[in-house]
Parts: structure tokens; sequence; C-alpha cells
């Protein structure tokens, strides 16, 4: 089961449909979202309080000044933007 849960989370990390996970990885559309509905619970119970906050009016300003000073004025932050030094 733990491939098939990796498999799992190419659903949410790559947009991948649940129902092209089924030929994939041999399990039905109502297991793959379990199992991500599980993953996601656990992340959030665990991350939840530190890290998973909504930004507070200082947070937002200071972000919009980061995005803004390396070139991605109005961007709030972006995965993809995050290894820029």
């Amino acid at each position: 089961m733990q491939n098939a849960k990796s498999k799992i989370l190419r659903c949410d990390t790559y947009g991948v449909p649940v129902d092209a996970m089924d030929e994939y990885v041999h399990i039905g559309k109502s297991t793959a979202l379990e199992s991500l509905q599980r993953f996601v619970a656990t992340v959030d119970e665990i991350f939840g309080e530190e890290y998973l906050i909504y930004p507070n009016a200082a947070d937002t300003t200071r972000l919009l000044a980061i995005g803004e000073q390396k070139g991605f004025p109005g961007m709030l932050g972006s995965i993809d933007c995050m290894h820029w030094p």
C-alpha cells in the first residue's frame, strides 16, 4: 500500500485526475480520494497550527514587498519561485 499512497500524492502534486490513477495504480477512485483526504487531514493535524495559518496584514505587506523586489509584483508567493535567492 505504501507504493499506492505515493502514487496518490501525484493526484495532488501534479494535478492528475483521480480517475486516471485507476489504471496506473489499480485502485478505485474512492480509495484514491480517501487516501488523499487522510493525507491532507494528517498534514493539517501535524503542521496546521504552526504553518497553515492565514497571513495577517503585516505578513501580506512583507510578502508583497519581497515579491516585488524579486521582480514578481502582486504575487504573494509561489512554490515555483521559492528557490530564487
